[in-house]
């Protein structure tokens, strides 16, 4: 007796995503299914792959970026897909794209100007007509998606610093109920960046509240990851006691040569949150440098009250000297100008600073590095895309090393051509995943295969609460990648960042092939990943 499917795939090593012991086996695909079967016999397949010398994992999910739209522009996913990632979960840092209600548009695209907002129309008010856009469009990858603190405090109450009044708040506990109900798998925050900046642990335990109902986490960009990164890791673990949320924390760093090292009791500390009953992880990208926006460099009191006012903080000379006179110092101690480089600019007069750093801007624009960024973010209205090199490498390997962590790469579904191959972004978008398996676990052997691949599907999807994908399993979703472990390498740089990793044989995505040996098929066949509770 024997089952017809679609692919067989024989001789090759299976590590099934538990973290348990690779072993040969043959797995089958029937429709976007697995069938494991014991032998050649049980099946009979339309197509068979012969996975010799490569390994076929569980498609990686990519719990951190911000593909918010640019699945949209972009079908095929190149970026993320070449890099074996099957599954992108955005909204995170508390940044998404709703709810968008029409007196709050201009705000929304304001503070979600990094997610590459000039290549979609934001038409939509509400999370069901956003996500309606996926289906509407075709992926070829899934998404999963977090609820957007910022957005949901943009849509309820602007970009004020102050405390929400009773019905703001009440206000803000239905965009989260709403947003769980169509399929979140919870809530992120953006606490460096307005207007997130602006809530306190009040606010966000309320609203974790309404996310413990539905089972989902609460992943957050924590409120400063220098100086106070210890105060932050605690403020954390107390949103999540007073509210009993599943806690993550976003990229895991300790920015600055003066914080150097203490990422170590930063795990400690999250480690003992778990005695204490708190289901805290965190997540990383294997880079020592970040990215986001320039804008976050300036203090909280600048962003009060959105690009409006900021601009006129900017333009007024004494304001202006007193932004000078508080950031100028901070950077020239902690990273220093050289440090700080131009991913993006959205104006043709500003395109040559692309890849250059703050230094080499001053002397081509004839002033201070800060002046020069300030002048920078004045003409851009904001819309700077910066590199900062902040982190030390025996930092990230600790983080990456530890047992709770993570990969997530806080990048974009990007693409080498088209419209997504803008500017100079952080490599991180072409090469995260292949390059934890190339510096982590083949060179520096930080930890075994079979806990790498731990760390980018099973855990992952534990977490999120995803009951019938991230493992290798009788009945499971076909999302699977097959690679070579000897091979698989990043090859985006820092000045050529678009650049596609090598060793990634193929990629399945619900059962379809989307990638093979660098071609992209688009079968668009992902869906909305939600949770089991949903």
């Amino acid at each position: 007796m024997y089952m017809k499917v679609d692919v067989v795939i024989k001789n090759g090593l299976v590590i099934d995503g538990s973290g348990k012991k690779g072993k040969h086996q043959l797995v089958a695909i029937k429709h976007d299914r697995i069938f494991l079967p014991k032998n050649d016999s049980e099946v009979e397949a339309e197509r068979v792959v012969d996975a010799a010398g490569l390994v076929i994992a569980p498609g990686f999910i990519d719990i951190h970026t911000h593909s918010d739209l640019t699945l949209l522009v972009d079908s095929r996913g190149a970026s993320k897909v070449s890099q074996g990632v099957t599954t992108e979960i955005i909204g995170n840092c508390g940044m998404a794209v709703a709810p968008c209600p029409p007196k709050s548009k201009a705000h929304m695209i304001e503070t979600g100007s990094f997610i590459y907002s000039d290549e979609v129309e934001w038409f939509w008010e509400n999370y069901k007509e956003y996500l309606k856009q996926f289906d509407v469009k075709g992926i070829s990858m899934n998404v999963g998606f977090l609820l957007g603190h910022g957005a949901i405090r943009t849509a309820a109450m602007g970009l004020e610093d102050r405390k929400p009044t009773t019905a703001e708040m009440e206000r803000m506990k239905q965009f989260v109920a709403e947003g769980m109900e169509q399929g979140a798998v919870g809530l992120s925050s953006g606490l460096v960046y307005p207007p997130g900046m602006f809530a306190d642990v009040e606010e966000l335990a309320e609203l974790c509240k309404v996310v413990v109902e539905y089972g989902g986490i609460y992943s957050t960009h924590m409120r400063d990851e220098e100086d106070h990164l210890l105060d932050s890791i605690e403020e954390s673990i107390d949103v999540a006691r007073r509210s009993n949320v599943s806690l993550q924390v976003s990229h895991l760093k300790a920015v600055g040569r003066q914080n150097w090292g203490k990422v170590v009791q930063a795990i400690e500390r999250l480690e003992e949150a778990r005695k204490e009953g708190i289901n805290a992880h965190y997540d990383f990208y294997p880079y020592p440098a970040s990215s986001t926006s320039l804008t976050s460099q300036l203090p909280k009191w600048v962003h009060d009250g959105g690009w409006t006012k900021m601009a006129e903080r900017i333009t007024t000379p004494e304001t202006r000297e007193k932004i000078v006179k508080e950031v100028n110092p901070h950077i020239e101690s902690s990273v220093g100008w050289h440090s700080i480089i131009v991913a993006s600019v959205n104006t043709d007069a500003n395109k040559g600073y692309e890849g250059k750093n703050l230094d080499e801007i001053s002397v081509l624009k004839q002033m201070s590095p800060m002046e020069a960024m300030l002048d920078l973010i004045y003409e851009e209205k904001g819309a700077v895309k910066m590199v900062k090199f902040s982190m030390c490498e025996e930092d990230v390997a600790t983080v990456a090393a530890g047992k709770l962590s993570m990969v997530g790469s806080d990048g974009y579904a990007l693409a080498k051509e088209g419209p997504l191959s803008k500017g100079k972004p952080h490599p991180r978008s072409y090469g995260s995943f292949p390059r934890v398996f190339r510096k982590y676990q083949r060179e520096q052997k930080l930890f075994s295969l079979e806990e790498a691949i731990y760390k980018m599907t099973g855990s992952v999807a534990e977490k999120l609460s995803f009951t019938d994908r991230g493992l290798i399993k009788q009945g499971f979703v076909a999302d699977l990648v097959l690679f070579d472990p000897s091979e698989v390498k990043d090859m985006a740089t820092y000045t050529d960042p678009h650049q596609y990793s090598e060793g990634i044989h193929s990629v399945y995505v619900s059962g379809k092939k989307a990638y093979e040996l660098g071609e992209f098929l688009d079968p668009k066949s992902g869906v909305l990943v939600k949770p089991s509770s949903v």
